[in-house]
């Protein structure tokens, strides 16, 4: 079975990379701080009514054309919130105090029940308080390795109206609130959110299961997809070499015909060119053996001495003959 590849998941937003603030997530499946999204929505110009998604580059619809319309990411903001509450926890760095009004008092104390950070006015009056006397406190100051506690979770509430997320409407779905109910999902098949919570896990741990079962094989694919592309590049460079090695067989083979031709042409050329020699210097020789029995013959025949004419007539005449 192949592995799983799917990265980590992180509570810090990938555009501001703090630990998320009012966490949206887009269709795309990335999520991303509510103000972040407005700043990357400003950039692209009010008039478009979509998003391009900061990680992915996919365009988001925005329902109704506002970032508000995207889905809360409750899941993160409490993830996130547990992270950043534990890290100041485990690093001891200076926090103020969440219930005193003046912010600059620095806690001492954090109330696992409560979810707040104390001072230590606070924490007096804190374990004064009978309903709060028993409540787990955890001691900033402490040297000792602590046991963190799950971080209590505050309602969620709509990012439209500010009111508690109390139903879920099947129709949409969707948490809403009691003014969204009312306004826009009256009408639709609805219910108290707690009573669905286990419907919703027993749906995503059925379309995990069919991930399951849809991810090893196209993830083998993906595998056999990335081996081909390897051996079509080795089997390039192959195919490259061949050619090259059968064309510089080519070319010797080419060059070799050419010289062969070239010799033979030579040879053919320069026996014609002996015969022709050959056959110009017998008609020079005979020209000029021509030009001298003529002007011997001349010569003879303006003597006025028979004998010297009948002494010389025969050379002459068979030599012009000839």
């Amino acid at each position: 079975m192949a592995e799983n590849t799917s990265p980590a998941i992180t509570m810090t937003c990938e555009v501001c990379s703090e630990y998320y603030t009012d966490p949206l997530m887009l269709p795309c499946l990335h999520s991303f701080c509510k103000k972040c999204l407005i700043k990357a929505k400003e950039k692209q110009g009010s008039a478009d009514t979509s998003l391009k998604c900061p990680t992915c580059d996919t365009s988001v619809n925005l329902p109704h054309g506002k970032i508000e319309g995207l889905t809360q990411n409750l899941w993160f903001e409490h993830k996130s919130k547990e992270a950043s509450i534990k890290k100041k926890i485990v690093s001891k760095e200076a926090t103020s105090c969440d219930k005193c009004d003046d912010s600059s008092d620095a806690a001492v104390m954090y109330c696992c029940e409560c979810g707040q950070f104390l001072c230590d006015l606070c924490k007096k009056v804190h374990k004064r308080n009978k309903k709060e006397a028993n409540h787990k406190l955890i001691d900033l100051e402490t040297k000792e390795s602590i046991e963190l506690p799950a971080i209590k979770h505050e309602a969620a509430y709509c990012i439209q109206h500010s009111e508690k997320l109390t139903y879920y409407c099947k129709d949409c779905d969707k948490l809403v609130c009691q003014i969204c109910l009312n306004i826009h999902h009256k009408s639709h098949n609805y219910n108290y959110y707690i009573d669905e919570g286990e419907t919703a896990c027993t749906a995503l741990k059925e379309s995990v299961a069919s991930c399951d079962g849809v991810i090893p094989p196209v993830t083998e694919a993906i595998a056999n997809g990335e081996k081909m592309l390897e051996q079509i590049v080795t089997r390039k460079e192959e195919v490259r070499q061949e050619i090259k090695e059968t064309f510089e067989e080519l070319k010797a083979a080419l060059d070799k015909r050419c010289n062969d031709l070239l010799m033979e042409i030579e040879e053919i050329a320069s026996a014609k060119r002996n015969s022709v020699e050959k056959q110009l210097d017998r008609f020079r020789k005979l020209v000029k053996q021509a030009s001298h029995g003529r002007h011997l013959a001349s010569s003879v025949s303006e003597r006025t001495d028979p004998g010297e004419v009948l002494s010389v007539k025969k050379l002459i005449t068979n030599q012009l003959e000839e």
